[in-house]
């Protein structure tokens, strides 16, 4: 949806598991807390996963994305499928050292 302000809009996501035969209804209370909205996109998508993990034939699919609007899940998903991948944790902590080459680079 698309929320305009006096000055200013911004862009607000709402978004849920369908549970009904009308997913616009039940996105209507959080449309309801945005205010008057300038423009509204609906869209419906199935939620896919993977039949099987992909260690047989190296092949890793991650799931579709789903509700959440933080993305939280589907990078889940990745660090699970690096593991798979790898056989190994992924280290965050080798970020840092990764982000400091970068900054280096572009001085």
């Amino acid at each position: 949806a698309v929320v305009s302000t006096q000055s200013t809009g911004y862009v607000a996501l709402v978004s849920t598991t369908v549970e009904t035969s009308n997913p616009e209804a039940e996105l209507e209370p959080g449309m309801r807390l945005l205010g008057p909205i300038v423009e509204k996109f609906v869209s419906v998508s199935d939620l896919m996963v993977p039949s099987d993990d992909g260690k047989d034939d190296n092949i890793f699919i991650s799931s579709s994305f789903d509700a959440t609007t933080h993305f939280e899940t589907t990078c889940e998903d990745i660090i699970k499928i690096y593991e798979k991948i790898t056989g190994e944790p992924f280290d965050f902590a080798t970020l840092d050292s990764k982000l400091e080459e970068f900054k280096n680079l572009a001085e």
